[in-house]
């Protein structure tokens, strides 16, 4: 017998950002499992957030096991180290088989390394630069 994959997700770093997809995706009606060394960091946290926090490091396997990784549909790596965010990634979505992984990565050579498709890489500078074209109306 397998396990059932529920809309259970994993946020590792919680950064500003790594904070606000933790909030969003616990409204959204995820079971939201926010993972950060510091557990200073989770006071950023809404009121509304109804998920877990976890004081640990998210670049450990124990650490994510114990999370139950295995029954994550959602997998955010969000951290302050690219390489930390690009290696976590690649765990979830090749070992544990997570449907939807995400890395924020700000290095360009990582983020060609993802082009196979099994990680969605987040670049915010990407991202604003595109807000910005978008805004200006500058294609």
């Amino acid at each position: 017998m397998g396990f059932v994959k529920t809309r259970r997700a994993l946020v590792v770093g919680c950064g500003e950002f790594g904070l606000a997809v933790a909030d969003r995706l616990s409204s959204a009606g995820c079971s939201v499992v926010a993972i950060d060394k510091n557990p200073a960091a989770f006071n950023g946290l809404t009121a509304s957030f109804g998920g877990e926090t976890v004081v640990g490091d998210g670049a450990d396997v124990s650490v994510l096991e114990e999370c139950e990784i295995g029954l994550a549909s959602y997998f955010v790596a969000c951290t302050s180290r690219d390489s930390v965010n690009y290696f976590i990634a690649r765990v979830a979505s090749e070992v544990y088989g997570v449907e939807h992984t995400f890395a924020r990565l700000e290095d360009a050579d990582l983020i060609d390394m993802l082009e196979d498709g099994t990680v969605e890489p987040i670049c915010p500078h990407a991202l604003c630069l595109e807000a910005f074209c978008r805004i200006a109306n500058m294609g």
